[in-house]
């Protein structure tokens, strides 16, 4: 039986969370600039900023296990980095679905609008942890929003695009690059459910452990597209 309140059962789960979006980024970054040519690729920078600023994030709480201090410093520099990330993932989705039609490209402006609010709503109110108990807002509360909110939002609309990625994939390019489109959007999907949604135990298992797994099945999947890419041979 895995007890789940092992401080280095904990780490392990964080470190597999941020590794895994970690190699998500690097990979993406280093296919990007081999791939240049293609439209498509130039949308995946926000993709990979979000791999890298979620990564950086579950990093940032291994400090609580080994009883670091001031605590409210990883509270705050998490809130931060992993509410840019999901406003680099709703970015990422909303170019994806915004491509092409000139009367939808509006909508790439709301990930930033919805970030510098957020922050706002942070600076204005403040938190507990900084001001005092009672004082602002308090962290799981700050923590909730953001997950309900840009957390929920950029998932669903990334497994979106995705997904409607895959039909067009599945008719220009075949079945077996609908399949990889559509395995990541069903992964961003549960992403959304546990990542955006439930914020409990499931089962009697911390979601961070299912939201670790989905991690790497992401950073699979991803990779499963890449690869789907040819890369333009040069010389």
């Amino acid at each position: 039986m895995i007890d789940w309140n092992d401080p280095r059962v904990k780490m392990a789960v964080y470190l597999i969370y941020g590794t895994s979006f970690i190699v998500m980024f690097l990979v993406i970054i280093i296919w990007k600039k081999r791939v240049s040519h293609i439209e498509l690729m130039n949308d995946f920078k926000y993709l990979a900023a979000f791999g890298l600023f979620h990564g950086l994030a579950e990093y940032s709480d291994i400090p609580r296990f080994l009883a670091w201090q001031p605590a409210w410093v990883y509270d705050l520099t998490k809130l931060i980095l992993v509410t840019t990330s999901f406003a680099a993932l709703l970015a990422f989705g909303l170019s994806v679905i915004s491509a092409g039609i000139e009367e939808r490209r509006w909508v790439r402006g709301i990930p930033l609008g919805a970030l510098l609010m957020y922050f706002w709503l942070l600076a204005f109110a403040g938190l507990d942890t900084i001001k005092g108990e009672g004082a602002g807002i308090s962290y799981n509360l700050a923590e909730l929003a953001q997950r309900h909110s840009l957390g929920f939002l950029g998932a669903f609309i990334t497994s979106y695009a995705f997904i409607e990625l895959s039909g067009k994939m599945n008719t220009i390019v075949g079945a077996k690059a609908g399949r990889r489109f559509m395995y990541a959007g069903i992964c961003f999907a549960l992403y959304a459910v546990f990542g955006g949604v439930i914020v409990t135990s499931v089962l009697e298992v911390p979601v961070v452990v299912y939201r670790s797994a989905i991690a790497l099945l992401i950073t699979v999947a991803v990779i499963g597209m890449l690869q789907l890419f040819k890369v333009r041979q040069t010389g």
